[in-house]
């Protein structure tokens, strides 16, 4: 191969161990993000160095502007008679060395442009372990040529080393709803491909994948073929085929839940999906069994320890049977609906004998926050029923995603509980019945909106709770926000890979983002639709990544034109892909 240029080590351009500088031949053009080699003889062995091009710089022979402009009189028009002198030169980050050594490659050695090999050896990607590396997207190599694939840990991702994917982006442009989906579409397409190969295979990867759809009715689309990915199926399919998917389409057998309309068992209307969306709803009885009457009461409220006090009081007093399996309380004098728990409330919150340890102020806060729930709960809490229709979390893998509507419920307050309830349910599982190798992953975006940075509502300590230790519990959280620095910091220094979509200028000045150089956080300002920097604690600096364009449709008006939804089939057959 024809060299790109030698290294160089002049003043102020030193090389280190973890930078050197390049000068480029030139007949050569090098860009940045380009994955580069050189070798070096350092003391008595060769060291291979591989790096990613951090900037390219051009430098002329003159001193100042002035010395620029005087050669050509400071007229634009004129021509002078020579040629002006300059290099062009690269800096690179070294991605690592083989065989390790923490030293810099030395002056005018060779520098070539890396190859898909080189760039495995620059990330760390064992090319003897393939089942251990999910291909989420193709490595770039400059504008507009590829080092291979983009790949993640699942060492990382799914609990071994570490657990949970974090994705931020401006919306719209940071298309965080794309790489979140795809890597569900990816792990359950594995988790097809290993039941198949060994049908009763104990190790077996098992997924349960669950997302929430947070904006308008997009992500009940998932399973109809994208109107932009027929357009240019070809290219897409190309993109696709370069990270080992041959046949890369819409979701199957997926299970739509939305709330309940107020008064009937339907489920609220879905936008463009009229069928195959079940209802879902609480009870007091349905809040109690599942241990989720604290998450009915907002941080403002819980935040005195009087009012959370009584909270805890209040749900003791409607619980009985054992505490493994706790059941509403049935005595003559406990209330069986949250109607009945209102009109209960109101007429002993002045009865010193009942909660005597509060005061009156205490109780009526109480009451207050209760109405307000009830009122803005529309169908999702059963106001007059003994039972409703509350969300069911399957136990074991699942060949199709579940996706649950938060957009239909429009209390605030009451979609996160709806979050804290799914997350209670999955944590009570694993916590009781933890099935090997069975992994599930919650998709949800606006993180901000349900563990918000500073905040210590039960709520967000629940998913601190799973971002700190449910990986250990093959809990993994795929998160997404906008703005990384409005969310608990716990939950996002807990995702192991982080995934950075087009974000702001100032976002990225943010103190979270510390762990990006410089020259990745300029790069995050101005990435493509369908680029990412991909991060994980093995990569010493990030993988930019083209992350192939969905065939599944994101939204109704994504749907293509003939929107016939992926071919039907049973569960068993699901799993042939």
């Amino acid at each position: 191969m024809t060299a790109l240029g030698r290294v160089a080590a002049p003043p102020e351009h030193e090389s280190n161990t973890a930078t050197f500088y390049f000068w480029v031949d030139r007949e050569q053009a090098v860009e940045r993000t380009q994955i580069v080699r050189t070798c070096s003889r350092v003391g008595n062995r060769d060291v291979k160095f591989v790096g990613v091009v951090q900037e390219v710089y051009r430098r002329s022979r003159q001193r100042d502007i002035g010395e620029e402009s005087a050669r050509f009189d400071s007229r634009a028009s004129e021509n002078p008679p020579f040629a002006s002198e300059g290099v062009t030169y690269a800096e690179v980050a070294i991605l690592r060395t083989e065989p390790p050594a923490y030293c810099p490659p030395l002056e005018e050695s060779e520098v070539f442009l890396g190859s898909p090999e080189d760039a495995q050896l620059g990330y760390g990607v064992d090319p003897n372990r393939p089942d251990r590396w999910l291909p989420v997207g193709r490595l770039r190599n400059g504008g507009e040529q590829f080092a291979g694939t983009a790949a993640i840990d699942t060492d990382f991702l799914l609990g071994k080393n570490g657990g949970h994917l974090n994705a931020n982006g401006i919306a719209g442009l940071g298309t965080k709803s794309t790489l979140l989906l795809s890597v569900n579409w990816l792990l359950l397409r594995e988790a097809a491909r290993q039941k198949k190969a060994a049908p009763s295979g104990s190790g077996n990867l098992q997924v349960v994948s669950v997302i929430f759809n947070v904006k308008n009715f997009d992500l009940f689309h998932i399973d109809r073929w994208n109107r932009d990915y027929r357009a240019k199926e070809a290219e897409h399919r190309a993109d696709w085929a370069a990270i080992g998917v041959d046949d890369p389409r819409p979701f199957e057998g997926v299970t739509f839940r939305a709330p309940q309309q107020k008064d009937n068992t339907n489920p609220v209307p879905t936008g463009g999906r009229y069928t195959g969306v079940t209802a879902y709803s609480w009870s007091l009885a349905d809040v109690i069994e599942r241990r989720l009457f604290q998450y009915l009461f907002a941080e403002a409220d819980l935040g005195t320890a009087n009012l959370g006090g009584l909270v805890t009081e209040v749900e003791e007093f409607l619980t009985g049977g054992p505490p493994d399996s706790p059941k509403l309380r049935t005595a003559d004098d406990a209330p069986q609906t949250f109607q009945a728990l209102l009109d209960w409330f109101k007429k002993m919150k002045d009865d010193k004998s009942f909660f005597g340890d509060f005061a009156p102020g205490t109780k009526g806060s109480f009451l207050r926050r209760l109405k307000f729930i009830l009122r803005k709960s529309e169908g999702v809490l059963r106001k007059d029923e003994s039972r409703g229709k509350p969300l069911d979390i399957p136990e074991s893998g699942q060949a199709s995603p579940l996706v649950i509507d938060l957009n239909g419920v429009r209390a605030a307050s009451l979609q996160r509980f709806v979050v804290a309830a799914v997350f209670q349910q999955i944590s009570d599982t694993q916590e009781r019945k933890q099935v090997p190798n069975l992994k599930y992953l919650i998709t949800l975006d606006e993180l901000n909106r349900f563990a918000p940075k500073g905040s210590s509502d039960a709520i967000t300590s629940l998913i601190e709770t799973v971002a700190a230790e449910g990986r250990s519990q093959g809990v993994i959280l795929l998160g997404a926000q906008q703005q990384a620095s409005l969310v608990s910091t716990r939950v996002i220094e807990n995702a192991a890979v982080r995934a950075v979509g087009r974000s702001g200028a100032l976002e990225l000045g943010a103190d979270v983002w510390k762990f990006l150089g410089k020259s990745a956080r300029d790069a995050a300002a101005q990435l493509q639709p369908d680029e990412k920097l991909l991060y994980q604690p093995s990569f010493r600096e990030p993988m930019l990544a083209k992350i192939p364009f969905p065939p599944f449709a994101l939204s109704e008006g994504d749907v293509a034109a003939d929107p016939v939804p992926a071919t039907r089939r049973t569960q068993n057959e699901q799993t042939d892909w």
